[in-house]
């Protein structure tokens, strides 16, 4: 590393250079203020620990962790979600990546927060294994059902399915009443999911299944090019019934938009991956990787045990 870069955490003003160094590093994308200021201000448990390092007026380097609540085991954690690391062309090769993500690690851990996760693609895989020996819990292939099949799947009982806008009380009563069926999942209350479903310059359509008042699960879809992707889906484990109908509904909303495809993350230890394989889901690509690093000397090699981990699109930043 260049012995005239200095190595500080972000300071308010700084996003212009932020921006401006995401469309230099990105070629050519624009990262905008308004989804800048909802990803690391505007969380509900904090700013983002962001750490950058400057030649000068450059922005050379940039690395963030969002600030996320994840139960482990029962109990809740403060973790952090890696995201929009980037390093200007003129730098790279120089080992920013890893001085950059020391120091925000070490600012994590001070703070109490025990681990940091994220998921890199093939492109910065190896960077983080390698230089931040991040540890490999899982390869995460798209389970995609093609339109062919669309017309196969029987919808079964769908009672009580029906598109919700508001986000209320019921949903926390949800997540009371299921995250013990998850041994480590990121808080799906209702402060969440109301960040998370405000993402900027993004249309997401929340469907619930109901008993009368109260919700029995949800999903939540949205489209991108001619995929219908799932976002999020939230029941109880064993609650298959519910997840079926749910996703028998995107199914629906699927053919009327003449869409190619439904897909969606899912472990292929959860009860529904059985069920949505009878309907014709078959994993294939793109696959991403889901990684991380402990950062508590408390947390064992358990942690990495894929089969403990409930995962959806709704916990990466790319979706």
């Amino acid at each position: 590393m260049s012995a005239n870069l200095e190595i500080r955490s972000y300071q308010e003003g700084d996003e212009r250079h932020i921006l401006e160094l995401f469309r230099q590093a990105f070629a050519g994308r624009q990262l905008s203020a308004e989804y800048w200021l909802w990803r690391f201000q505007k969380n509900p448990y904090g700013p983002a620990v962001i750490e950058l390092a400057w030649d000068k007026g450059i922005l050379a380097a940039h690395y963030a962790v969002t600030r996320v609540m994840m139960q482990n085991g029962g109990r809740e954690t403060r973790v952090g979600l890696t995201g929009t690391v980037m390093t200007h062309d003129a730098y790279r090769g120089r080992g920013l990546l890893a001085v950059l993500a020391k120091r925000a690690y070490a600012e994590m851990a001070d703070q109490g927060m025990e681990m940091v996760w994220g998921f890199p693609n093939s492109t910065s895989h190896r960077r983080f294994a390698c230089d931040l020996s991040w540890q490999d819990i899982y390869e995460i292939p798209m389970f995609r059902l093609q339109s062919d099949a669309f017309r196969n799947v029987d919808p079964g009982e769908t009672g009580g399915v029906r598109e919700e806008s508001h986000i209320d009380e019921r949903f926390d009563r949800l997540w009371k009443r299921v995250s013990g069926d998850y041994d480590m999942i990121v808080r799906r209350d209702r402060s969440y999911l109301t960040w998370r479903l405000a993402k900027p310059m993004q249309t997401y359509r929340l469907i619930v299944r109901a008993d009368q008042e109260e919700i029995l699960g949800y999903v939540v879809f949205k489209r991108y090019v001619d995929d219908l992707q799932v976002v999020d889906l939230l029941t109880g484990r064993q609650d298959v019934e519910t997840a079926r109908a749910l996703i028998a509904h995107v199914i629906r909303e699927g053919q009327k938009e003449k869409v190619k495809s439904i897909s969606l993350w899912l472990h292929v230890t959860h009860p529904l991956h059985l069920v949505l394989e009878r309907m014709g889901f078959k994993p294939e690509g793109p696959v991403t990787y889901l990684a991380g690093l402990a950062l508590n000397s408390k947390l064992d090699a358990s942690t990495y045990d894929d089969r403990r981990w409930f995962f959806t699109m709704n916990d990466s930043d790319v979706f």
